[in-house]
């Protein structure tokens, strides 16, 4: 078996020196569950309570609204989009149950 290579927490500084600036520029949108990967030094995931949280983040980096994808995923719902941050990337997203599941709840 091969073993992945990973790098130094300092190949992370940049993207988690661009999310703390975000943060301080953006205080009071949802918090959320964010990851990032010795892997993948230069990308964070965020993930979202809800569909309302995904929006206030999509305001708040610009994102227009046809770069948000909804999708399906076990029997719930997906709501995403992937943007630059800096020179970051980061994947915003949403999982919540479907409407008819929320509804019939």
């Amino acid at each position: 078996m091969n073993e992945i290579e990973r790098e130094a927490l300092g190949t992370q500084e940049v993207l988690l020196a661009t999310l703390a600036r975000f943060a301080q520029a953006h205080p009071d949108l949802p918090g959320g569950y964010i990851t990032t990967s010795s892997i993948t030094p230069t990308k964070a995931h965020v993930l979202l309570d809800t569909a309302s949280d995904v929006e206030a983040w999509r305001e708040a980096l610009h994102i227009d609204t046809d770069d948000v994808t909804l999708s399906a995923l076990n029997q719930r719902t997906k709501l995403e989009f992937v943007t630059r941050l800096g020179r970051s990337t980061v994947g915003v997203y949403a999982v919540f149950p479907l409407a008819t599941e929320a509804v019939s709840a």
